[in-house]
């Protein structure tokens, strides 16, 4: 299984990458236990605009939007017109039983 990180090393994403990794380390410091969708955040808003965490602005890429089944919005990155998301994967942490 692919990660989202990895998704975005790979794919010339590396400064949003980079952002992410700044976010989580932040939390780390403030001894946060929290745990995000990245995916779901790089979508944007209900509206395709960029999302906040903390302070950070999160920018919009089309793969994320395209993954999610979702319109894409005319500010959603994208730099590689070849780049193909990963499939999302079923998950079962937090199924009921």
């Amino acid at each position: 299984m692919e990660t989202t990180h990895s998704w975005l090393m790979k794919n010339g994403y590396e400064d949003i990458a980079n952002l992410i990794d700044e976010i989580m380390k932040e939390w780390k410091l403030q001894g946060k236990k929290t745990r995000r969708n990245w995916w779901e955040k790089l979508c944007g808003d209900k509206n395709g605009n960029p999302t906040k965490v903390g302070k950070q602005e999160i920018p919009v890429l089309r793969a994320a939007q395209i993954r999610q089944g979702l319109p894409i919005s005319k500010n959603a990155l994208c730099r590689n017109e070849d780049e193909k998301p990963p499939e999302i994967m079923a998950n079962t942490r937090w199924n009921k039983m």
